[in-house]
């Protein structure tokens, strides 16, 4: 693990004024960008600190899948919010929206869709993911997009599911033009998300949500079909009997 004085052709202390934040480290390779932002708010860090790297060994989803971070293929950032008590419900889908509004403003064109509670999704491929965490009084919010993967260079398994801007997009992306837009939205959304999702946000959320009367299975509530996203980022799940609940933890998957 190396610290890089440059990152995507700039110095990293010109990224720290463009994205507004209190601090950032560049790695060539580290194991995982929130691990070592984690560590980071142990020391004192401040949010919107922020820890970037070229590759992650040890890169991981949620309920710790593995994400896959090759050399240059991707964005794998992480970022300190600021926050108290554990990661709402809501706030990896507000990442999410920030996340998505970038992949768009980098790629004039494509429609980045989202798939509770933390996938980034072009049709039905994804191309990015969220993993929030609670640390030390703040929230690490890391943020993997996939941006050109080399066709040998995730397993078979995961391949056929995934996709990379560029491949979908059919245009070169900066990864920090990416980033920048990511930050962006970051200062705009977080501050204002509170106890729940701004009407705004959520109304975002539910022109994007790719799960939306569709037959799922979930792993907290079992099957039933997903009928949107409450304010509070749980999933309505309308069961078979006709019930709805709101889901808010675990995994969700089209049955």
């Amino acid at each position: 693990m190396a610290l890089l004085t440059h990152w995507d052709g700039e110095p990293v202390q010109v990224w720290a004024r463009v994205w507004r934040a209190n601090r950032v480290e560049a790695h060539d390779v580290v194991g995982s960008t929130n691990d070592r932002l984690k560590r980071l708010a142990s020391e004192g860090a401040r949010p919107y600190s922020v820890v970037v790297a070229e590759e992650q060994t040890a890169g991981r989803g949620r309920s710790g899948g593995v994400w896959h971070s090759p050399p240059g293929s991707g964005l794998w950032i992480s970022v300190l919010l600021p926050s108290s008590g554990v990661v709402p419900t809501h706030l990896p889908l507000v990442v999410g929206v920030a996340a998505a509004r970038a992949a768009e403003s980098a790629c004039s064109g494509l429609k980045v869709g989202i798939k509770w509670p933390n996938d980034l999704q072009v049709g039905a491929l994804k191309v990015g993911g969220i993993l929030c965490e609670h640390s030390h009084g703040a929230v690490v919010a890391g943020v993997g997009v996939n941006l050109r993967v080399p066709p040998d260079a995730l397993p078979e398994e995961v391949a056929v599911r995934a996709a990379a801007l560029e491949g979908a997009a059919s245009v070169r992306v900066s990864a920090g033009e990416l980033a920048s837009a990511l930050l962006h939205e970051l200062h705009a959304l977080v501050p204002r998300s509170g106890r729940g999702l701004e009407r705004e946000v959520h109304q975002e959320l539910e022109r994007r949500d790719v799960l939306r009367d569709r037959e799922v299975v979930t792993q907290q509530a079992g099957p039933g079909t997903a009928r949107g996203i409450a304010p509070d980022g749980a999933l309505l799940l309308e069961r078979p009997d006709g019930t709805r609940v709101g889901v808010r933890a675990g995994s969700v998957r089209l049955a």
